[in-house]
Protein backbone atom coordinates (compact mmCIF):
# COMPACT_ATOMS: atom_id res chain seq x y z
CA UNK A 1 0.00 0.00 0.00
CA UNK A 2 1.28 3.46 -0.89
CA UNK A 3 1.70 5.88 2.00
CA UNK A 4 1.74 9.62 1.24
CA UNK A 5 4.51 10.31 3.75
CA UNK A 6 7.03 7.91 2.24
CA UNK A 7 10.17 9.60 1.06
CA UNK A 8 10.57 8.35 -2.53
CA UNK A 9 14.11 9.77 -2.68
CA UNK A 10 15.19 6.94 -0.39
CA UNK A 11 14.55 4.35 -3.11
CA UNK A 12 16.11 6.44 -5.88
CA UNK A 13 19.65 5.57 -6.84
CA UNK A 14 21.33 8.76 -7.99
CA UNK A 15 23.75 6.76 -10.12
CA UNK A 16 21.16 4.71 -12.04
CA UNK A 17 20.99 7.20 -14.98
CA UNK A 18 23.68 9.60 -16.15
CA UNK A 19 22.56 11.93 -18.96
CA UNK A 20 25.33 12.39 -21.52
CA UNK A 21 23.41 14.40 -24.12
CA UNK A 22 22.43 17.15 -24.59
CA UNK A 23 25.51 18.56 -22.84
CA UNK A 24 26.61 18.94 -20.15
CA UNK A 25 26.87 15.43 -18.70
CA UNK A 26 25.01 15.18 -15.38
CA UNK A 27 23.68 12.63 -12.94
CA UNK A 28 20.41 13.55 -11.20
CA UNK A 29 20.43 13.51 -7.42
CA UNK A 30 16.67 12.87 -7.08
CA UNK A 31 13.61 12.30 -9.30
CA UNK A 32 12.87 16.03 -8.97
CA UNK A 33 16.28 16.99 -10.39
CA UNK A 34 15.16 17.81 -13.96
CA UNK A 35 17.11 19.97 -16.38
CA UNK A 36 15.91 21.79 -19.48
CA UNK A 37 17.99 22.92 -22.45
CA UNK A 38 16.77 25.34 -25.13
CA UNK A 39 16.90 24.36 -28.82
CA UNK A 40 16.06 26.92 -31.53
CA UNK A 41 14.49 25.32 -34.63
CA UNK A 42 13.55 26.92 -37.95
CA UNK A 43 9.85 27.04 -38.75
CA UNK A 44 9.11 24.68 -41.65
CA UNK A 45 12.12 22.44 -41.02
CA UNK A 46 11.56 18.72 -41.46
CA UNK A 47 12.86 15.65 -39.65
CA UNK A 48 14.22 17.63 -36.67
CA UNK A 49 15.78 15.25 -34.16
CA UNK A 50 15.59 15.91 -30.43
CA UNK A 51 18.40 13.69 -29.10
CA UNK A 52 18.95 12.47 -25.59
CA UNK A 53 21.60 10.01 -24.51
CA UNK A 54 22.37 8.37 -21.18
CA UNK A 55 24.34 5.63 -19.52
CA UNK A 56 22.94 3.27 -16.90
CA UNK A 57 24.34 1.58 -13.82
CA UNK A 58 25.01 -2.12 -14.23
CA UNK A 59 21.88 -4.21 -13.88
CA UNK A 60 19.45 -1.37 -14.56
CA UNK A 61 16.28 -2.14 -16.50
CA UNK A 62 15.15 0.69 -18.74
CA UNK A 63 11.89 2.01 -20.11
CA UNK A 64 12.02 5.33 -22.02
CA UNK A 65 8.98 7.49 -22.69
CA UNK A 66 8.72 10.75 -24.65
CA UNK A 67 6.17 13.44 -23.83
CA UNK A 68 5.34 17.06 -24.54
CA UNK A 69 4.10 19.90 -22.36
CA UNK A 70 0.49 20.92 -22.91
CA UNK A 71 -0.95 24.42 -22.42
CA UNK A 72 -1.99 23.54 -18.85
CA UNK A 73 1.69 22.70 -18.03
CA UNK A 74 0.99 18.97 -17.71
CA UNK A 75 2.88 16.47 -19.90
CA UNK A 76 1.19 14.20 -22.44
CA UNK A 77 2.92 11.00 -23.57
CA UNK A 78 3.88 10.82 -27.27
CA UNK A 79 5.33 7.31 -27.28
CA UNK A 80 8.13 4.99 -26.23
CA UNK A 81 11.23 3.67 -27.94
CA UNK A 82 9.93 0.11 -27.75
CA UNK A 83 6.33 0.80 -28.88
CA UNK A 84 6.82 3.83 -31.16
CA UNK A 85 4.49 6.83 -31.38
CA UNK A 86 1.11 6.28 -29.75
CA UNK A 87 -2.06 6.44 -31.87
CA UNK A 88 -3.21 9.41 -29.81
CA UNK A 89 -4.38 12.78 -31.09
CA UNK A 90 -2.32 13.48 -34.24
CA UNK A 91 1.02 12.35 -32.75
CA UNK A 92 1.67 9.67 -35.41
CA UNK A 93 1.54 12.40 -38.08
CA UNK A 94 3.63 14.92 -36.18
CA UNK A 95 6.34 12.72 -34.62
CA UNK A 96 8.53 9.67 -35.08
CA UNK A 97 10.88 7.84 -32.70
CA UNK A 98 14.25 6.59 -33.89
CA UNK A 99 14.68 2.87 -33.44
CA UNK A 100 18.42 3.00 -34.01
CA UNK A 101 19.44 5.79 -31.60
CA UNK A 102 19.44 5.72 -27.79
CA UNK A 103 16.58 8.19 -27.30
CA UNK A 104 15.58 10.37 -30.24
CA UNK A 105 12.22 11.98 -30.88
CA UNK A 106 11.79 13.33 -34.41
CA UNK A 107 9.53 16.27 -35.25
CA UNK A 108 8.34 15.51 -38.79
CA UNK A 109 7.58 19.13 -39.75
CA UNK A 110 8.16 22.11 -37.47
CA UNK A 111 5.42 24.69 -37.09
CA UNK A 112 4.62 27.11 -34.29
CA UNK A 113 2.54 24.29 -32.78
CA UNK A 114 5.75 22.39 -31.99
CA UNK A 115 7.07 25.23 -29.80
CA UNK A 116 6.89 23.59 -26.38
CA UNK A 117 8.93 21.55 -23.92
CA UNK A 118 9.67 17.91 -24.78
CA UNK A 119 10.67 15.39 -22.16
CA UNK A 120 12.56 12.13 -22.22
CA UNK A 121 11.89 10.11 -19.07
CA UNK A 122 14.09 7.11 -18.35
CA UNK A 123 12.66 4.72 -15.79
CA UNK A 124 14.86 2.04 -14.26
CA UNK A 125 14.39 -0.54 -11.55
CA UNK A 126 15.69 2.03 -9.03
CA UNK A 127 13.68 5.12 -10.06
CA UNK A 128 13.11 7.54 -12.90
CA UNK A 129 14.89 10.55 -14.33
CA UNK A 130 13.79 13.20 -16.84
CA UNK A 131 15.62 15.57 -19.15
CA UNK A 132 13.79 18.24 -21.15
CA UNK A 133 14.36 20.15 -24.38
CA UNK A 134 12.49 23.40 -24.91
CA UNK A 135 11.95 23.95 -28.63
CA UNK A 136 11.85 27.60 -29.70
CA UNK A 137 10.53 28.00 -33.27
CA UNK A 138 12.35 30.75 -35.15
CA UNK A 139 12.04 32.41 -38.58
CA UNK A 140 10.95 30.67 -41.74
CA UNK A 141 12.69 27.70 -43.28
CA UNK A 142 13.98 28.38 -46.77
CA UNK A 143 16.07 26.14 -49.00
CA UNK A 144 18.34 27.20 -51.88
CA UNK A 145 15.40 27.17 -54.30
CA UNK A 146 13.43 29.91 -52.49
CA UNK A 147 12.85 33.00 -54.58
CA UNK A 148 11.69 36.51 -53.76
CA UNK A 149 8.24 37.17 -55.09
Amino acid sequence: MYHKNWNVDVVFSATSVTWTSPPPVWTPTSPNDIRTVVMPVLNGSTQVALRWSYTLSAGSVLFTIFSLRLNDSSFDDIGTKSLGVFNNKDYQTRFDISGSEVATLIINKVSEREETVYQCKATTNSGSSSYRIQVIVTGEHCNVYCTNL
